[in-house]
């Protein structure tokens, strides 16, 4: 599946979006100017009275009496322009508003729907094996391991929200856990990261501020009408005063245009939503290489458990979610295809009939190791070694277009098994947020000398306790077996425990990792890899999200940039000037890149950094060349070293893109 034409097609919508919302906007327009008309037009019964001069009168000649203007005569075209421009300002007001309430990303949306974040370390049944599926998904997809928050709904439908991967969280509904088997649980989060991947979260946070902008003329009408409605209460009955019933009147006028921009809303949101939820199912079917995954928790849904929401929210966030949210029988207003259709799509075969919800014992005796978790004990290192096994060898299935190696995750090799014997006590180190700090630390300094060793712990013993110290004395022995290509997928486990820390404990933190990396005098690239992560999944938790803008649509305005990434690559991934010549002119040529010149090796990062700043800045599709360049380039010797993979895992991290595409 090639993400990186699906991003492009993504930002080609958000234009095609600001068409749709410029439409909606003219139509109210119009009709707020028509109710304003009317109001002045029906409230003005005496206004025969009003003319002082009979000579300002006109007359029917049939009659002879008196003509009232008709409903336009009240408004000239300073006075439509003056509430045109009002309502222009109101409504992209509001979707500011909106926007910037969003700015704290996927948490923001999860926290307005009501959703409860899922403690990493949560014991439960159906939430610890709703905390393992999305850690191995996220673990083999080289991404990091999302919050996930849960609805109180009894019907199946989840959410993925974020403007991009690092701020990314995933919710799904109480119903969603507890009456889907983990396959077809699996198939449904396949879905949601296919989201993730496809670009589609940004999209989505931009249309909830547009619609919100839409329906705010409704708030304003409602507002004015239980006003006028409590005003009126308290009004003599004798009282002459008709500005009452003329607030009345325009707060009711404004709700029935809310309406029509409920109306004009829902029709924005089927016309960019239907097609991606194809999309996001074939990906699904392509992730778990299952088609009854997908299809089978879509036939759940079927059978009667049902997808709508009861979030005061979802009139806004319907698009966001895996099933039909809003209790809609006209398909133009549908957010979703048809479920008969999605079923079809992914099983031509399918009977026509629906199944039931898995059980509470068929769930325990299909998922054992789950229940053993919950009795105390960590993720199954059959389970974990699979996740970091398909996330160490996804890398080399990273492509970003037609002709691109196609090939199977592989079985995890007998040294993946072998330092898996620890790995269920650093995973359950990883979802507590005080072992993961130390566990970030104790993987920055697995292999220093004895000298820098003894500094680096007395530095957490001086900045962080005796306990935090204790702690990670008891966390480096089981890192010395540790294959070295699992350590930075260990620091993404760790992220959703990390993401509980308060601002004051996230600064020390980072002040900490900066200083135990510089304790030698240097920061080596795996230091560089590991704090680059944290930086990248952990600010837009502790600081405003600012999703960077596609700026640069042509490699040929990037050349110096690419050439210094492909160049840093290409020398730690080999030993001779030569090989590293020859990887980096393979990876290229592989990627079409033109003018591009092999940089001479430098022991400073700062080259590395500048230009991942700017490659940020890249359309899509160009960040989709990089990915398959650089998986030429580690595979250019036939062996893909830890170092490599965690340059690539840390590129893509930092550039936003997926580096998994089965």
């Amino acid at each position: 599946m090639d993400f990186f034409s699906h991003q492009d097609q993504a930002r080609k919508r958000s234009k095609q979006l600001v068409l749709l919302f410029a439409g909606a906007v003219i139509c109210l327009i119009v009709l707020l100017n028509m109710l304003v008309s009317a109001l002045l037009w029906v409230t003005d019964t005496q206004i025969v009275g009003t003319y002082t001069d009979v000579t300002e009168l006109a007359f029917d000649p049939s009659t002879g009496l008196p003509q009232q203007p008709g409903l336009f005569a009240y408004m000239n075209v300073e006075q439509w322009l003056l509430i045109s421009a009002g309502v222009i300002v109101v409504i992209v007001a509001a979707s500011l508003v909106k926007w910037l309430m969003l700015r704290g990303g996927g948490r923001k949306v999860a926290e307005s729907l009501g959703g409860r974040l899922l403690l990493p370390n949560s014991k439960d049944f159906y939430e610890r094996r709703l905390l393992n599926v999305v850690e191995e998904m996220a673990i083999a997809s080289g991404m990091p391991v999302p919050p996930v928050y849960v609805l109180d709904d009894a019907s199946i439908n989840a959410f993925a929200a974020g403007y991009q991967p690092s701020d990314a969280v995933i919710g799904v509904t109480r119903g969603c856990m507890t009456q889907l088997s983990r396959d077809q649980l699996q198939g449904v989060l396949a879905h949601e990261f296919s989201h993730i991947f496809n670009g589609d979260m940004r999209l989505n946070i931009r249309l909830m501020a547009v619609l919100f902008g839409i329906l705010f003329i409704g708030l304003i009408g409602r507002f004015l009408l239980e006003s006028s409605s409590r005003s009126m209460r308290y009004r003599s009955r004798d009282s002459k005063d008709n500005s009452g019933a003329a607030l009345l009147g325009l707060g009711l006028g404004l709700v029935v245009i809310g309406y029509s921009g409920v109306f004009f809303g829902n029709l924005i949101k089927a016309a960019v939503s239907r097609q991606r939820e194809f999309l996001a199912d074939a990906s699904a079917v392509q992730f778990t290489r299952n088609p009854d995954s997908i299809g089978g928790a879509l036939k759940v849904i079927g059978y009667g458990a049902g997808s709508e929401i009861s979030s005061p929210e979802r009139e806004e966030t319907a698009h966001l979610f895996f099933g039909q949210a809003l209790p809609f029988r006209v398909s133009w207003f549908a957010t979703h295809p048809p479920l008969e259709e999605r079923i079809r799509r992914v099983d031509p075969r399918w009977d026509g009939r629906y199944m039931p919800p898995q059980t509470r014992d068929a769930a325990e005796h299909e998922a054992p190791e789950v229940a053993s978790q919950t009795a105390g004990a960590g993720l199954s290192q059959e389970a974990l070694a699979r996740g970091i096994a398909a996330g160490i060898a996804g890398v080399s299935m990273a492509h970003s277009g037609a002709g691109a190696q196609q090939s199977a995750a592989p079985e995890p090799t007998a040294a993946v098994a072998d330092s898996a014997q620890n790995l269920p006590r650093l995973q359950d180190a990883a979802r507590d947020a005080y072992s993961a700090r130390a566990l970030v630390f104790a993987l920055l300094m697995a292999e220093p000398s004895r000298f820098v060793h003894e500094q680096q712990l007395d530095m957490i013993r001086t900045q962080q306790g005796m306990d935090f110290y204790q702690q990670t004395l008891r966390i480096l022995p089981l890192l010395r077996g540790l294959n070295p290509a699992e350590r930075l997928p260990l620091v993404e486990l760790s992220m959703p425990a990390l993401k509980q820390l308060s601002d004051t404990q996230y600064q020390n933190f980072r002040q900490t990792l900066v200083q135990l990396a510089k304790a030698d005098g240097e920061i080596d690239i795996f230091e560089w890899c590991l704090y680059r992560l944290v930086l990248q999944y952990l600010n837009p938790q502790f600081e405003p999200v600012q999703p960077v803008a596609a700026k640069h649509a042509k490699a040929e305005a990037l050349t110096n940039e690419l050439a210094i990434v492909l160049s840093t690559l290409a020398h730690f991934g080999h030993d001779t000037a030569e090989a590293a010549s020859e990887a980096f002119n393979v990876a290229v040529s592989a990627a079409g890149f033109n003018g591009l010149a092999l940089q001479p090796r430098s022991n400073s990062l700062k080259p590395l950094n500048q230009a991942l700043a700017k490659l940020t800045e890249a359309y899509p599709h160009i960040k989709g060349r990089l990915v398959k360049a650089m998986q030429v380039c580690i595979n250019s010797d036939g062996q893909q070293r830890p170092i490599e993979l965690d340059l690539v895992r840390t590129i893509a991290a930092i550039l936003e893109v997926p580096v998994v595409l089965n």
